[in-house]
């Protein structure tokens, strides 16, 4: 399938939820082409990449909008599933277009007394950050898989790190880091 291709320095996987400001014209298009099901490819920013565009993506849809004060348009989009990307173009306006095909992540992941752990860190997280917890108005914290993606997306590591973990089998490598790095301090 043809998708448009938003390089951004965000890192999202399947579930999570992003707030974007849009206001390049290039991206306004992309938004109005994306409405409905069918959504756009989410990758992350490299400078030293062909057109800034990684090899791999998250398919997002627009879940929520909204015009900002200052006339920008806000839009909320949530990433459904994980793609890799190929034979991207860059059309005349600077839209980029990109072969998107969906592969699989992780499987659903049972919980544990670390992934509880995991759970209730983040949870505090939300209650002290509200700006992420909104994002989420019904967060699953009971879900071992989602609790793991969603401290991926915010751990301050660089997004090169972090797309080790974007393979179908590198659930175990993610939990073992962030029991390490979330955990050890307890």
């Amino acid at each position: 399938m043809q998708l448009a291709v938003f390089p951004l320095p965000i890192f999202l996987l399947p579930g999570g939820v992003t707030r974007l400001r849009i206001f390049e014209q290039r991206y306004l298009r992309m938004v109005k082409e994306a409405a409905g099901d069918k959504g756009f490819a989410l990758t992350a920013f490299y400078d030293d990449l062909p057109n800034n565009v990684s090899d791999w993506a998250t398919w997002v849809k627009i879940v929520n909008f909204e015009t900002l004060p200052e006339g920008l348009l806000a839009i909320d989009v949530k990433a459904e599933k994980m793609l890799s990307i190929s034979d991207v173009t860059v059309e005349p306006d600077g839209l980029r277009q990109g072969t998107a095909k969906v592969i699989e992540h992780w499987q659903q992941q049972a919980h544990s007394k670390d992934t509880k752990q995991l759970a209730t860190s983040l949870a505090n997280v939300y209650q002290d950050y509200p700006e992420l917890a909104e994002l989420y108005p019904q967060p699953q914290f009971d879900n071992a898989t989602w609790v793991c993606q969603r401290w991926l997306e915010i751990v301050p590591l660089a997004n090169k790190d972090k797309s080790l973990f974007v393979q179908e089998k590198s659930y175990q490598q993610a939990f073992q880091f962030l029991r390490t790095l979330v955990l050890a301090k307890k």
